[in-house]
């Protein structure tokens, strides 16, 4: 039985933009950088603010109405310990106040210049004082219950612009007001780089990495040539495209030499996998250099993402769940793809006629839709292409899927946000979230990734 697909809509939303580019074309031979047309560029006045929380982690936003501004933010963790966990700086900037205060508790600011600040209230600890310069993702104190305005560990988060507070915006989008926990989520994408959004592209000709600065049609170089990009949680990396080695983007332009070739690589929330060229080993990087310690025998593929690692059997498919350094369990069939969201495993039947979902639980799994073409995962849910016309629907629940947008080429998951590339590759959309409705934020590309 097939997806019951609903809501079909005349045209596809991917292909309405005017066709400008916005990834440059390559540069000439020899030369060391690409200018992107002025027509093409926009000034970001706003800064690239990222969830001031460890890459990765997902937490949910809520406000309420003893808030002086419904755009305040109070943000928990979802599925781990709020009490302790580093706050991070949303965007490069100085503090400008460091201190305690009987109601708001231990609590920071920082001003980003051009009229932003960004507030931070209620923490354990203060790690920074007045007049420290700090880059996006530095830990500038942890999360905590300090202050009378608080009754629980929580982070309290507010963006101003010239002295008013705004509707936060998180990696490129708004963050929605919410009246409760548990009804908005988002995924950290505050991974290191001090510039920029989580989606990433490679321009046609794979000769330069550039990243989306979350303003406008507005990209940067970060990188040169590249094989293939790999993007979670744990950060960016990108393989030579001469000799395969692996490498990580710790900011703009700056790459470090993290590994060897490998079959392919699978990045989770908090760590980078391998699997060695001829499939014999599972690998895991220590974080330190080129070190890398083996995990796992054989496999035939890794999937990676918020939910953990897995790995199929090389010689019948059978799907497993990595549990700790070589301590793996099985928990599935073959299927012909599966795909790892946020806080879930979905599989899609060795005949894709059905997608299902992994209770955790042994190997149990749920139907939870009809035929797919292909599945794409993230923060934001779970996707899927309708097999006969390539549409794109997003699962709202068990069985109950809703069309979002027409067919692409690819799509990406980035953070709390989903991106696709056009069907001839000459454009990058991102999904508004709402009905069919993309915005174009890019022009030609070979690939996207999102971490």
């Amino acid at each position: 039985m097939r997806i019951r697909w609903t809501g079909f809509l005349a045209a596809a939303a991917l292909l309405l933009a005017p066709a400008t580019a916005l990834l440059p074309a390559a540069p000439a031979a020899g030369a060391t950088t690409a200018t992107v047309p002025a027509a093409n560029t926009e000034v970001a006045t706003t800064p690239s603010f990222q969830l001031p929380i460890p890459c990765g982690q997902r937490w949910t936003t809520s406000t309420h109405d003893g808030h002086a501004s419904q755009y305040m933010v109070d943000m928990v963790s979802v599925g781990g310990a709020t009490q302790g966990t580093p706050a991070l700086a949303s965007a490069g900037g100085r503090v400008v106040t460091s201190q305690f205060d009987s109601q708001a508790g231990n609590f920071i600011v920082i001003d980003h210049g051009g009229g932003w600040q960004t507030r931070y209230l209620h923490l354990d600890r203060r790690d920074v004082a007045v007049g420290d310069d700090v880059e996006q993702g530095r830990q500038i104190g942890a999360v905590g219950n300090t202050g009378s305005w608080t009754t629980g560990a929580h982070l309290h988060y507010e963006q101003k612009l010239n002295g008013s507070v705004v509707q936060a915006t998180i990696d490129g989008h708004l963050v929605p007001v919410t009246w409760e926990y548990n009804q908005h989520f988002e995924t950290s994408g505050n991974c290191g780089v001090s510039t920029g959004s989580s989606l990433f592209a490679q321009s046609p000709d794979r000769s330069g990495v550039f990243q989306w600065t979350g303003n406008g049609s507005s990209w940067i170089k970060v990188g040169g040539p590249a094989g293939r990009l790999y993007a979670g949680g744990a950060g960016v990396f990108a393989t030579n495209p001469d000799n395969g080695d692996l490498f990580k983007m710790n900011g703009p332009n700056n790459w470090s030499k993290v590994g060897g070739p490998g079959k392919m690589f699978a990045v989770t929330g908090n760590g980078l996998f391998g699997l060695s060229p001829d499939g014999s080993a599972v690998f895991q990087w220590t974080g330190n250099g080129t070190t890398w310690n083996k995990v796992g025998g054989a496999a035939g593929t890794l999937y990676g993402g918020g939910a953990g690692l897995f790995a199929t059997n090389p010689n019948n498919g059978d799907l497993y769940k990595f549990n700790g350094p070589n301590n793996w369990s099985k928990i599935g069939g073959a299927g012909a793809q599966f795909t790892v969201t946020g806080d879930s495993l979905f599989g899609l039947s060795p005949d894709k006629s059905a997608v299902f979902q992994w209770t955790g639980n042994g190997t149990a799994w749920n139907k939870v839709g009809g035929a797919a073409g292909t599945l794409y995962g993230g923060g934001v849910g779970l996707f899927a292409a309708n097999p006969t016309n390539g549409d794109l629907y997003k699962m709202n629940g068990p069985n109950n899927w809703s069309k979002v947008g027409g067919a692409g080429r690819d799509f990406a998951v980035a953070g709390d946000a989903l991106y696709g590339l056009s069907p001839n590759s000459d454009a990058v959309f991102r999904w508004t979230g709402n009905g069919t409705v993309w915005q174009k934020v890019g022009g030609p590309a070979f690939s996207i990734a999102g971490r």
